[in-house]
């Protein structure tokens, strides 16, 4: 597959001139219907999909930064003007922000739907893009739901105001929007288990992690289901992500750090991925310079404001005593000391250091190899009955922390879930996913900052006042 970065750039910037609301699609968003017809159009339209998942609200930095922000493992340092400080302290109206964005993508991926039956396009061709489209809008739908709105029969007593509304027919005038109110949660994963099943018929079988190969879908499924509580086929898919052709295997110990320095990560199943120098985010929002004040490891050069660092509560975890001496957990070696700013020197994460070759420009891995290992570990610990095969999944991802080859045993119930989500917390941390994790668990968020717990309506963001100015079938979330 191969795509142009002038097709990109040019439908990137049509996006960023127009998308301010779910309520304000102009045709401009859109590619011209006449050009979409073409097999170069219509692959342009898939791009322009993909490229939504740069943007700063989504995976180019609040999917990864504000949600390490709004969780536990970070503390925010006062050398960024104020960055990330309210979404540090869990301060009201400082969340994730991704409405907007994500039904303007959904509403081309509909678009794009709409006119695929009536495109110039091989078969095979016509059934790749409808399966990459189909995947998309349920990974939109997902982030979603999962920022908006509670799990599953997870929500706090009178907190639930429902999931969010679906829109499954693409628009290009104002006039053509049907105002619409949330769907219910499992009415939502109900469409993303639907647009995934779908997909996973026809996405392609390879073509990299920057793209959505059956690989990928099956690991999203796997994902997806997980947060709905579906066990068996987060278990399932996440089985068939493991064995599907062209997916990586885990990396060993010893190239475990180099992993991070490569432009795509060995275990990437599917990542966003920046290929070209212009798309560099900048000093100001990228998740670089969120995390680290540094240029490379190599040069103590200041080039980022390394404003969410990790805690020493934290960096504590990865010290685990044992006998006659303490063990080393090779993942720490990603926490090194910065450079100097505003006259603090602090242990930061280097996971993300420009490693496309352009400062501030980092491919963000959407979902590795090893959170499949853990994803289908969670889910045959909670089906009972399966605690050796959890046991197998769980010290695949914990021989990390240097205890050998098998270091957990014997553990069932509660205290293996209880450990698996300790390794979830290691393994993907400063990636955007351990708010989520709390969250869907109904877990209390505790820092120093002050704690925020499950029941307290600052869970959710709010969903934006125009939209709820503009429907009055839409009910806003609790406590805004």
């Amino acid at each position: 597959m191969k795509f142009t970065v002038k097709i990109l750039s040019i439908c990137l910037v049509l996006f960023l001139c127009s998308c301010e609301s779910l309520l304000e699609i102009e045709p401009k968003q859109s590619v011209d219907p006449s050009k979409t017809l073409t097999a170069e159009g219509m692959q342009a339209s898939l791009t322009n999909l993909y490229a939504y998942l740069k943007t700063t609200v989504l995976y180019g930095r609040d999917f990864v930064a504000s949600a390490e922000a709004l969780a536990d493992n970070a503390r925010i340092i006062n050398r960024a003007g104020g960055r990330y400080q309210p979404q540090g302290t869990n301060t009201v109206n400082n969340h994730l922000n991704n409405w907007e964005f994500a039904y303007a993508a959904i509403n081309e991926a509909n678009l794009l739907l709409k006119n695929l039956p009536i495109a110039d396009l091989t078969p095979t061709l016509r059934d790749e893009i409808e399966g990459q489209a189909k995947a998309l809008r349920a990974l939109f739908y997902f982030d979603l739901v999962r920022a908006y709105a509670y799990e599953p029969n997870m929500a706090p007593p009178d907190a639930d105001r429902g999931g969010v509304p679906l829109m499954l027919s693409g628009v290009v005038l104002q006039s053509d929007i049907e105002r619409k109110p949330r769907a219910a949660q499992s009415e939502i994963y109900a469409q993303i288990y639907a647009d995934l099943t779908d997909a996973l018929t026809k996405a392609p079988d390879a073509g990299g992690p920057a793209y959505i190969t059956k690989g990928a879908v099956r690991a999203l499924f796997a994902k997806v289901a997980l947060y709905n509580q579906d066990w068996a086929n987060a278990e399932a898919y996440a089985t068939a992500a493991l064995t599907a052709p062209n997916v990586p295997g885990l990396i060993d110990n010893a190239n475990y750090v180099n992993g991070w320095r490569t432009s795509v990560h060995p275990e990437s199943i599917f990542e966003v991925t920046f290929t070209n120098a212009n798309e560099s985010i900048g000093v100001n929002e990228s998740v670089q310079s969120a995390f680290t004040t540094r240029s490379s490891l190599l040069v103590d050069r200041l080039a980022g404001y390394g404003a969410v660092v990790p805690t020493d509560a934290f960096l504590a975890l990865f010290v685990k005593v044992t006998v006659p001496t303490p063990n080393v957990d090779v993942r720490r070696a990603l926490y090194q000391p910065g450079v100097a700013r505003s006259n603090v020197i602090a242990t930061e994460c280097t996971k993300f250091l420009g490693k496309s070759g352009t400062i501030y420009m980092d491919n963000i891995p959407l979902i590795r190899v090893s959170e499949v290992y853990l994803i289908r570990a969670e889910a045959r610990a909670k089906q009972g009955g399966k605690d050796t095969e959890a046991l197998s999944d769980l010290n695949a991802i914990a021989v990390r922390e240097g205890r050998g080859a098998t270091p957990y045993a014997a553990l069932t119930g509660s205290a293996l879930v209880d450990q698996i989500i300790a390794q979830r917390r290691l393994e993907l941390a400063f990636e955007g996913d351990r708010w989520f994790d709390l969250k869907r668990r109904g877990a209390n968020v505790v820092k120093a900052s002050g704690n925020v717990p499950y029941t307290d309506f600052r869970i959710l963001p709010g969903i934006p006042v125009r939209e709820i100015q503009s429907n009055n079938l839409l009910l806003q979330n609790l406590g805004y």
